[in-house]
């Protein structure tokens, strides 16, 4: 099957593709990769885009690259969101899985991946895993992120307070049909993806841990920004919203949606 040039894997296997971003992350990439690739079935792939790190990020990266390890670069400093997106345009599987770069999978990530995708044909279907915070060492700090933060579906609520995290999402590649390219005036490829995905279809906050979630002090999102930056991000959001509502792909891939099969 085909979406466009991209090849499809068989439904009959769902083919993972997990897409990782990276930048001067070398402190903590490797346990992060090393728990993913052990959990890779032969149809998967792990697509890693660097956004031109100037520590020893790129070097480790080479050290894993195959034809199942795909490793590429940004043609300049992108940033999170345009690396993501960058990242998300090279990834060929029928699944997407998203990763951040210093984070631990638990054993059987992946598996729970595949059984809700493998159980299902709704075409803009997304899945959120919970995970334990752990600091720069994996001690355990904060415990479930989603009782932290109260997770959940709710165009309003994630607007107001978002609850997808990036790095716990999963979903069909038929997603990023209608939400790319990112709008310039979203905060953060995530919330962006969960918004769009209730916008479509059903969400699933799936209990249980499947990762080490490490809030280090070293990741790429701050915690705290001015009511004023809130705001116009949470304004941003929603004319985004509006946006992409009234448009020619959105209603067309609505109605597909309505059907029940992933096209």
């Amino acid at each position: 099957m085909k979406t466009g040039n991209i090849d499809i894997y068989s439904s009959d296997k769902v083919g993972i593709s997990v897409v990782m971003t990276t930048y001067n992350g070398s402190r903590y990439l490797r346990p992060q990769i090393d728990s993913i690739i052990l959990q890779l079935d032969a149809e998967d792939e792990l697509v890693i885009s660097d956004d031109r790190s100037n520590d020893k990020t790129l070097e480790l990266l080479r050290e894993y690259a195959s034809g199942q390890v795909r490793i590429v670069q940004t043609p300049g400093n992108l940033g999170p969101i345009r690396n993501f997106e960058y990242a998300l345009a090279q990834a060929r599987g029928s699944v997407i899985v998203l990763s951040d770069q210093d984070d631990v999978w638990l054993e059987g990530r992946l598996t729970r991946v595949r059984d809700h995708f493998s159980g299902n044909t709704m075409p803009y279907d997304l899945l959120v895993l919970d995970s334990n915070i752990v600091d720069g060492d994996l001690k355990p700090t904060l415990g479930s992120l989603f009782e932290l933060l109260s997770a959940g579906p709710g165009l309003i609520k994630n607007i107001l307070r978002n609850t997808y995290v990036g790095c716990h999402m999963a979903f069909r590649r038929q997603l990023l049909d209608i939400a790319m390219p990112f709008p310039r005036a979203i905060p953060m490829h995530d919330v962006w993806l969960g918004l769009v995905s209730e916008s479509l279809g059903p969400v699933t906050f799936e209990p249980g841990a499947t990762m080490l979630f490490r809030r280090s002090g070293e990741n790429y999102t701050q915690s705290r920004y001015s009511m004023i930056q809130r705001l116009t991000w949470r304004i941003g959001l929603m004319t985004s919203l509006v946006q992409l509502r009234l448009s020619a792909r959105f209603r067309e891939r609505s109605d597909h949606a309505t059907t029940g099969k992933a096209t």
